[in-house]
């Protein structure tokens, strides 16, 4: 561009780097300031703070001694060898008639030019100030030992570390090559790092230990399926960088027992998130951590060998616990949560899962103490009876968000105490809770006017006099989600239409919807971004139609098991919902290939099509390979 140059001799790179910095988040913007000149192109990526690679396929070590030579600057790196190279490749050369005509313009422009275009197609795509990279082959020589790999290993973590000095955050997802050796590598590079994210990984007990005696500044530990090492690793980790941990999750890890709770209550004084998912701790462990992390916050256990003893001692030790779950406990009674309620006054978040020895005395005691209760959920605690959530309503006035899930034993009565006392509820999940009715929602709808998302699922009973009562009440309802609510009609449904600007609706197996629902739908909810109409056995093309002409915002429609939905539907359907990003229509008998080429086709900005494979022509998966996902019909 002419003047181009005056520009750049003007500014400094300070200034330069500065306005590469507020083009904004737009992918497509930063990738036009990498493209402008080679100045800006060193200058954007200098300002790169994160990345995010794939460390299956070929020479993924290779690929990593390059991002972390180019990018020196990174600070977060996430490395996930569930990302495949195939998926990577084909996201970034694209396929279909855009690739062949691009092949077909370089032929036509002669060599030189070809070769300019090929020196960029080996630029990095700029994002906002993220990296994206699947490891490919590249014209560059091998790694250091002179051969390919399948997967990263320490060769490419050593690279990584030696290269990005300045490193902040690491995750290492289901890297199944990399070792101690890899880590000790961080370990003697990365003085600066604070978080660390090991998944499905094989690590010694010399790679955390080494990380405890690098890394000083580590404050956030989390290993989840991780393999090979022992109690010994995690307490070596501990005691050498245990005064800076202030988070720590250990979940599904096999070798963890009472020893590594142990020295994280002797050495982490300051831990304040504690996530423990193993059936080997036991009640000696977690009051270790009481006793030893007084400035414990957060609170999430799933240790089945664990009694009341645990409880006991978290309520008499940690008084600034705000958020406690509970999950698969097999021993802990009603005296566990009564000496949580005593202790922890600040409590704010509380999920019961599983407890199936707690009844409504325990609840009653929470309530009673823990006036700052927001967030409740209870998850297959079937001796829960009404009277529990009665307590609820009575004393927790700013309670925000309810989930009751399989609890047969609430009924109608319950909801009445919470519509009159917790008028700021906002959020309420009930999944599969046979004893609610219109009446339970009658109450909430009547006192609970603030409501944004209600979530109903399997609500046998519940039908249109629960909508009408929330439509004429709950103006603010933004989510809505009715699935298998078989007595919902279209009388409901309009009504809600009518009176809630809704952005997500699921209306899955409502058997009694038809097009005039949703027509009533399309014309009052006109900012509805998420539409689930799956199982609607009665609706048709007319109702896709009014959904294109009224919800140009929708980025994800569901429509599987829709019999009378054709290919006519779907072409209005791409004709007004510019935006789709997602589509799911499995098992929509006249929806033919024809169909999906025009989803494929006329969707832009399609990222995901869930249908059966043998609806895919083959121009249509040449053309759009990346976002089709296959219905597994051979299991």
């Amino acid at each position: 561009m002419r003047g181009a140059d005056l520009i750049n001799a003007a500014l400094p790179d300070e200034l330069l780097d500065d306005v590469i910095r507020r083009v904004g988040g737009a992918k497509r913007d930063l990738d036009a300031c990498a493209l402008v000149c080679r100045r800006w192109r060193r200058l954007e990526r200098a300002s790169r703070r994160s990345a995010r690679l794939a460390a299956s396929g070929d020479r993924a070590d290779e690929v990593l001694r390059l991002v972390a030579e180019r990018f020196t600057a990174l600070a977060e790196v996430s490395v996930d060898e569930r990302l495949t190279a195939s998926a990577g490749a084909a996201g970034a050369s694209g396929s279909g008639p855009a690739s062949r005509s691009y092949h077909r313009s370089r032929m036509e422009r002669g060599p030189y030019r070809a070769g300019m275009i090929r020196r960029r197609r080996r630029l990095p795509l700029a994002s906002n100030l993220t990296l994206h990279i699947s490891p490919f082959p590249l014209d560059q020589p091998v790694g250091d030992q002179g051969s390919e790999h399948s997967c990263l290993t320490d060769v490419g973590l050593g690279h990584l570390a030696r290269g990005c000095t300045g490193l902040e955050k690491l995750s290492l997802v289901w890297c199944s090559a990399i070792s101690s050796t890899g880590l000790v590598r961080i370990a003697e590079h990365c003085k600066k790092l604070t978080s660390l994210d090991l998944q499905a990984c094989f690590i010694g007990d010399p790679g955390l230990t080494a990380i405890g005696v690098g890394c000083k500044l580590l404050r956030k530990l989390n290993l989840r399926f991780v393999e090979g090492t022992t109690d010994e690793g995690l307490i070596g980790l501990v005691k050498n960088c245990g005064q800076s941990l202030v988070s720590l999750a250990v979940a599904n890890c096999q070798w963890l027992t009472d020893a590594s709770l142990y020295a994280v209550g002797s050495h982490c004084p300051n831990l304040e998130i504690l996530s423990v998912e193993s059936d080997c701790v036991r009640s000696f462990g977690i009051i270790s951590v009481a006793k030893g992390c007084r400035q414990l916050k957060t609170l999430k256990l799933q240790c089945i060998g664990a009694g009341d003893d645990a409880l006991d001692a978290v309520g008499s030790f940690c008084p600034l616990l705000e958020i406690l779950s509970l999950n698969n406990f097999e021993g802990f009674t009603d005296r566990s949560l009564t000496s949580i309620a005593k202790g922890c006054k600040n409590l704010t978040d509380l999920v019961l899962n599983e407890c199936h020895l707690l009844t409504d005395r325990s609840l009653e005691f929470v309530a009673r103490s823990c006036k700052k209760l927001a967030r409740l959920k209870i998850s297959g605690c079937q001796n829960m009876e009404s009277v529990a959530l009665e307590h609820i309503g009575r004393w927790c006035p700013g309670l925000l968000e309810l989930s009751l899930i399989f609890c047969p034993r609430i009924q109608n009565s319950a909801f009445l105490e919470i519509g009159r006392g917790c008028s700021l509820l906002r959020t309420l999940f009930l999944v599969d809770c046979s004893r609610i009715s219109d009446s339970a929602l009658s109450h909430i709808a009547q006192g609970c006017k603030n409501l944004t998302e209600l979530s109903i699922r399997r609500g046998y009973e519940v039908g249109d006099r629960a909508l009408l009562s929330i439509a004429e009440n709950c103006k603010s309802l933004r989510e809505l989600t009715l699935q298998f609510c078989e007595r919902v009609s279209d009388a409901g449904l309009s009504a809600i239409a009518e009176n809630c600007p809704l952005q997500k609706l699921n209306l899955c197996g409502c058997h009694l919807i038809t097009d005039s629902g949703l027509t009533a739908i399309a014309r009052g909810c006109p900012d509805l971004v998420f539409l689930d109409i799956s199982v609607l056995r009665i609706i048709s093309d007319i109702a896709l139609a009014e959904i294109a002409d009224g919800c140009p915002k929708l980025k994800e429609i569901a429509l599987s098991h829709c019999p009378d939905v054709t290919n006519v539907g779907l072409d209005h359907l791409v004709r007004g919902c510019l935006q789709l990003e997602s589509c799911q229509m499995v098992y929509c008998r006249r929806i033919t290939s024809s169909g999906v080429a025009t989803i494929v086709s006329g969707c832009t900005r399609l990222k995901k099509l869930l249908v059966e494979e043998w609806k895919v022509s083959e121009r249509t998966r040449r053309r759009a390979g990346p976002v089709l996902s296959f219905l597994c019909t051979g299991l």
